[in-house]
């Protein structure tokens, strides 16, 4: 039998969350997993930008460090729509997912071609690839909040548009 998907996996975790009201700490925690899973696998690796609202709280808040927040559902699908836009074949690879209470930890691999505008920068048609570390708060089965630690550097390198001076002396 075939393996379920994470956004189906997290659907029927959703649909039965009101049939069992004795939910251990674990669970919730196990269930915290499979919502941010799903909205990665949804949003960035499905490319459904259009759903990546359906995982976030009306007030959700993503940190982006030197980038800047941005507030409200729909401003951070919208992000998640621009960052697809200028990545279409953009892919999120998780390599370890640690979670405590209602803080969900992911260590990605994150890639795909650069074809259109992000960070200011144009479409340089480079495929690029960077590591990611986000935080994630859950609330009542939706993301709350996300810490994005993405290593910028990494990508602006990889579409040349900067080059570190230590990268710049190599032959």
């Amino acid at each position: 039998m075939p393996e379920k998907s994470w956004p189906e996996e997290f659907e029927r975790n959703r649909r039965s969350r009101g049939k069992e009201s004795n939910m251990t700490t674990q669970n919730t925690i196990e269930e915290n997993k499979q919502i941010v899973r799903a909205f990665v696998e949804t949003a960035f690796n499905q490319h459904q930008a259009a759903r990546a609202a359906d995982y976030l709280t009306p007030d959700m808040k993503w940190h982006g460090g030197t980038l800047g927040t941005v507030e409200g559902r729909e401003q951070v699908a919208g992000l998640v729509s621009a960052i697809l836009s200028a990545l279409p074949d953009l892919r999120n690879v998780e390599q370890d997912i640690i979670a405590e209470r209602d803080i969900v930890a992911v260590r990605a691999v994150v890639e795909g071609t650069h074809k259109g505008d992000l960070l200011g920068i144009p479409a340089s048609g480079r495929h690029v690839r960077w590591d990611a570390v986000d935080v994630y708060r859950v609330a009542d089965g939706k993301i709350a909040e996300e810490w994005a630690a993405d290593d910028f550097l990494a990508f602006v390198y990889g579409v040349g548009a900067y080059t570190p001076p230590w990268l710049s002396q190599q032959s």
